[in-house]
């Protein structure tokens, strides 16, 4: 079982980078702090089981660090416990995604021990809410 969701998983990657032109991003919130804005794509929502996947980006406004001003992720979150989990991670160095990649990696490949499990409540915290967002959406 879990060979065939690595499988998914890979060709959906696959197919959702050969369409990233095709991002359409929709804003949700910026951060209380106001150093990161969050966005994430409707169309690319994919229900498995309890399971959703779906794209997000984060463009840093405060804080630039190693000149990364975006990021984006393919995540998975479990809608019955909200906990999420990173698959892929794309650093820019402009906004929204464009300009030059400054670091990308596939987390279960490259960093397996960061392949876990983390809440965000979906009352008090900003990418909580986001997730929420994405567990209600069809």
């Amino acid at each position: 079982m879990k060979k065939i969701f690595y499988i998914f998983l890979f060709f959906s990657f696959l197919t959702t980078i050969t369409n990233a032109a095709n991002f359409n991003w929709t804003k949700y919130s910026i951060d209380e702090d106001e150093t990161k804005e969050w966005y994430y794509d409707k169309k690319s929502i994919l229900k498995v089981g309890s399971y959703k996947f779906y794209w997000i980006l984060a463009n840093n406004l405060k804080n630039i660090e190693d000149d990364e001003y975006s990021i984006i992720g393919h995540h998975m979150v479990n809608c019955d416990t909200f906990e999420t989990k990173w698959i892929t991670y794309t650093g820019y160095n402009s906004p929204m995604g464009r300009g030059g990649v400054t670091m990308d990696f596939i987390i279960p490949e490259d960093m397996p021990e960061a392949f876990k499990w983390e809440y965000f409540d979906p009352v008090d915290t900003i990418y909580g809410g986001l997730m929420d967002i994405v567990c209600k959406t069809r």
